[in-house]
């Protein structure tokens, strides 16, 4: 399954890769997302690159179908690796769901738009579980869009606090 998804921000392109590129805003942005045990396990800001991975436990807000409760669970354990390439402001965020058997990766793209920037992504959800496997895609695709404005609106109070 794909999605297709766009961040806009008031700041430019180099401000919102500042930003991207910060392990603070990171802990801060999960933080203000609501979730918790967040802990950094790799950090890595070198040349052109930067890499972190991070492992935190989130619920969902989206309405999950009993069957798919049992496999999702009520609260996940989540560990996401975001790689940006500095120069390029190219990205891509890798997510691992712990005892989900789903794949999640979004490819991100940081662009000017207007006097601010835009990050454009587009996510791929794939589940190898026979029969119910679409099923189990489209919900997660549905959570990942129903916290898309909030993570955005978290990430756009948190520039404020970033360049000029």
């Amino acid at each position: 399954m794909k999605i297709d998804d766009n961040h806009s921000f008031e700041k430019p392109v180099d401000t919102v890769l500042e930003m991207f590129s910060d392990r603070a805003y990171f802990e801060k942005k999960y933080k203000n997302l609501g979730f918790s045990d967040i802990e950094v396990l790799d950090c890595d800001k070198s040349g052109d690159r930067f890499l972190i991975k991070v492992r935190y436990a989130a619920t969902s807000d989206a309405p999950i179908p009993q069957f798919a409760k049992k496999i999702l669970g009520d609260k996940s354990i989540i560990t996401q690796q975001d790689e940006w390439n500095l120069k390029s402001r190219t990205g891509r965020i890798t997510i691992e769901v712990k005892g989900v058997p789903v794949k999640l990766g979004c490819d991100m793209r940081l662009q000017p738009e207007g006097k601010g920037a835009v990050n454009r992504m587009s996510w791929s959800i794939s589940c190898g579980i026979p029969l119910i496997g679409g099923k189990l895609e489209k919900i997660i695709g549905d959570d990942i869009l129903s916290k898309s404005d909030k993570d955005r609106t978290v990430s756009a109070k948190l520039l404020e606090s970033y360049g000029a």
